[in-house]
């Protein structure tokens, strides 16, 4: 999907699909849903719009590859704040483990506006960080959540980030080890300078080393046409996306 030609981005976070495209109403996280993962509490009004989630996205015509494959289609956005000195995220989760096997649901991304953080962290069965990552992502940019990591997504700039998503259609996602850990082991907040900077989040017993990479060079596992937004690679063969199942 590609803004213009199937959404327009609104002045308030939301989106505006053309004519062809079935798509729900938003999901729409607020303040009062996401508080309790940021490092500060603010007085921000509860109903304070953070993102939105649109899922089961899809040109019509295609309605029926994503109904056959059982992988849906997905668009998020997240708007240019921050919340005290911290970027706006999402909540982050974890996957289940798929049936009869010891992996995780893996999972897909792509920036289609603006620039993201993706927090890819792995946890000891203590609940404590085992490994941790920090993907810069750009337009373009595709970004795979291999078995095994939650993930949290940071707007890191002062324009509204869109992505999308590639995920297997039944399962829940499992959002207590970041909310009883008040979000990922690191914090991306604004410096006095007014630059961007990780901060360690002390409700971790222990500390790793947080590893930053940029997208391009993250192993893909699946070869995708880069001259290709993700929707299109799905849509064209939809049985190279069968490792997300």
């Amino acid at each position: 999907m590609l803004i213009e030609s199937e959404f327009k981005l609104q002045a308030d976070g939301k989106l505006q699909f053309n004519t062809g495209i079935t798509h729900p109403e938003p999901d729409v996280r607020c303040y009062k849903d996401a508080a309790h993962i940021f490092m500060q509490q603010t007085d921000e009004p509860g109903d304070k719009p953070l993102y939105y989630m649109y899922r089961n996205v899809a040109l019509t015509v295609d309605l029926g590859i994503f109904q056959e494959s059982g992988i849906r289609y997905d668009i998020t956005t997240i708007l240019p704040i921050k919340i005290g000195q911290e970027y706006n995220k999402t909540i982050g989760h974890f996957h289940p483990t798929k049936p009869n096997s010891s992996e995780t649901y893996p999972e897909y991304y792509e920036v289609l506006a603006g620039e993201a953080l993706y927090i890819l962290q792995k946890n000891a069965r203590s609940g404590d960080v085992e490994e941790i990552l920090a993907i810069e992502a750009k337009k373009g940019d595709k970004v795979f959540i291999p078995s095994g990591y939650g993930h949290v997504t940071i707007n890191p700039g002062d324009q509204l980030l869109v992505m999308a998503n590639l995920i297997e259609n039944s399962f829940k996602s499992i959002y207590d080890p970041f909310a009883v850990k008040k979000g990922a082991a690191y914090y991306y907040i604004e410096t006095e300078n007014g630059r961007g900077d990780f901060l360690k989040n002390p409700n971790y017993h222990n500390s790793v080393g947080l590893k930053i990479m940029a997208a391009p060079n993250l192993p893909q596992p699946i070869q995708l046409q880069k001259d290709k937004t993700l929707y299109e690679n799905f849509v064209e063969n939809p049985q190279l996306f069968d490792l997300l199942k």
